[in-house]
């Protein structure tokens, strides 16, 4: 069965009467790199950080004073496993936060910064301090771009702030010394050189923490903001999309529409990227039960898979809604915000407001994510996780010296090679399976009667996606099943011989099992055997697993 046709039949199947235990068969796939296929854009897979919990301070910043070791007092940790997986950008301030954040607040000697109002202090508990140092500002955020070698991603202020304070900070970040004012006040607050931000994010949730706006009044402002932007680095960008993971489950589609029709197609509000944010929402799902990140059984396993699989419907979707607007031609999508959101767990650190124990589960979605993210590269120029470090779908957990990797971090080490490559089409043959998940995610947009009622439904066997560099070849695959291996059988389609491989696998024995600061070490990668015959190979994928092979071509 063709991929992209299992896949679309898969997140359209109706709910079956009954369950049967889930079957994974052995898989045929063929490989056909060409030359028109688009590139992945390596920003497909970047990071988010934002001013709430224990992500800035306590996760990234520990102070250029602390005895945890830090680089200008960044947590040096962080640095050296960022630049492990060859990080391609990071969003900042925000989130929420960022549309009440004052730029200038974040300048200058950090004793004479302001301490200001947090939005998230209503979220932290009375006996913590979340007011805002400001210790962390505009040059160390531009310092850990550079430390980490990302590229800035910066979220504007629209909801309480004026074009000109965006004007101002766009001059203050690229323009050359010896222009305008604010370039010589960044050189006189230490750095010399313009930091050249190409990504600005006009806004952040318009529809909701942003401004509580109409698509129609978001639309107007966004044209306002950007007519004037200074023009020393041709910016990119990124208008506030959708919530595609809305109560209604409706996907939004309305505000994609409606935004459009605002920004006419003589406009000369350019649209780089549409800002696409989709959470598997399981907060809202199961509000009023019991759905946590740590603790689950089958159906709350595959229920994970399936709300993971939902990701393509929202490209999908929003891309055809997207693409009926002149004033859309040269969009794409930047899904700035997206990854599992659970009910409230045990977190990493007093104060650390939701964030969770990640286990070999979410590192289990996240590749069924990074594989719908490759297929669909034409459609996406960014993405960016939510968030990097002790908050939601996070890759690292951290609290004063102790700091760990979460399976997540391991599928995006995985998914790295596929960074700058050229898509290459994947034909899977392989048995769907009927799986338990459970009622909070019916695909009708209903609400259940009972959420935590078991169901049935179907969902591919084996998810992949692949791409090449020259001759090196990545091929990722997905095995979401808790009971079954895969033995998969891969050939090159026109022909070629396959010089050698390899491949890396992230699974457990447990599908709870995670990483934490008494056992950092409980999950993480391994060798996987590939066996190499002319122009194909074979590799068992293990139950609850993914991996990365990689093929040298003759």
């Amino acid at each position: 069965m063709d991929r992209r046709k299992f896949l679309t039949t898969a997140a359209g199947a109706a709910i079956a009467a009954s369950v049967r235990p889930a079957f994974a068969a052995d898989a045929e796939i063929i490989i056909s790199p060409g030359e028109s296929e688009p590139i992945v854009d390596r920003h497909i897979f970047g990071h988010f950080v934002e001013h709430l919990g224990g992500v800035i301070y306590d996760g990234i910043w520990v102070g250029r004073d602390s005895k945890i070791a830090n680089v200008n007092g960044i947590r040096k940790s962080f640095i050296d496993d960022m630049n492990r997986i060859d990080v391609p950008n990071i969003r900042w301030p925000g989130g929420c936060f960022a549309d009440g954040y004052h730029w200038r607040d974040g300048i200058g000697p950090a004793t004479e910064r302001p301490r200001t109002y947090n939005f998230w202090h209503r979220e932290i508990p009375k006996d913590i301090d979340s007011t805002e140092s400001n210790a962390f500002g505009v040059h160390e955020f531009m310092d850990l771009c550079r430390l980490t070698k990302a590229e800035p991603y910066v979220a504007v202020n629209i909801g309480s702030s004026t074009p000109q304070e965006f004007y101002d900070w766009v001059s203050y970040c690229n323009a050359p010394v010896g222009t305008v004012t604010h370039a010589d006040e960044r050189a006189a607050n230490g750095s010399l050189g313009p930091f050249n931000v190409r990504y600005w994010g006009v806004g952040n949730e318009s529809w909701g923490c942003g401004g509580d706006m109409t698509p129609g009044e978001y639309a107007q402002k966004y044209r306002q903001w950007v007519t004037q932007i200074p023009g020393y680095v041709r910016p990119f960008l990124v208008a506030a999309g959708p919530e595609g993971h809305g109560r209604d489950r409706d996907l939004d589609i309305s505000w994609t529409k409606a935004f459009f029709e605002g920004v006419a197609d003589d406009s000369r509000a350019r649209v780089d990227g549409f800002g696409l944010h989709f959470y598997s929402f399981y907060r809202v799902l199961f509000d009023g039960h019991d759905f946590k990140c740590e603790d689950f059984g089958t159906a709350g396993w595959y229920t994970v898979m399936s709300e993971g699989l939902r990701t393509e419907d929202v490209i999908v979707k929003h891309w055809e809604a997207m693409k009926q607007y002149e004033s859309a031609r040269n969009t794409r999508f930047v899904l700035d915000e997206w990854g599992n959101w659970y009910q409230d767990g045990p977190l990493s650190g007093p104060g650390h407001l939701f964030s969770q124990p990640m286990t070999l589960r979410d590192g289990i979605h996240t590749g069924l994510t990074f594989d719908i993210f490759n297929r669909h590269c034409e459609k996406l120029a960014m993405a960016n996780v939510a968030q990097t470090v002790n908050c939601i779908h996070s890759l690292f957990l951290a609290h004063e010296d102790n700091f760990v990797r979460t399976p997540v971090y391991y599928a995006f080490e995985l998914y790295a090679p596929h960074m700058g490559g050229r898509r290459v089409p994947l034909a899977i043959q392989v048995d769907e399976m009927t799986v338990p998940v459970l009622a909070g995610t019916t695909l009708d947009g209903s609400r259940p009667e009972d959420p935590m009622k078991t169901i049935s439904r179907e969902m591919p066997g084996l998810s992949g996606s692949a791409s090449i560099k020259g001759k090196r070849l990545a091929i990722s695959l997905t095995n979401p099943s808790l009971d079954h291996a895969v033995t998969a059988r891969l050939r090159l389609g026109g022909g070629g011989t396959i010089r050698e491989g390899r491949a890396r696998v992230l699974t457990h024995e447990d599908a709870s099992a995670r990483n934490t600061f008494d056992n950092p070490d409980e999950v993480g990668l391994v060798a996987l055997a590939v066996a190499v015959s002319g122009s194909a190979v074979s590799v068992t994928l293990p139950k609850q697993s993914v991996a990365t092979i990689e093929l040298e071509l003759v």
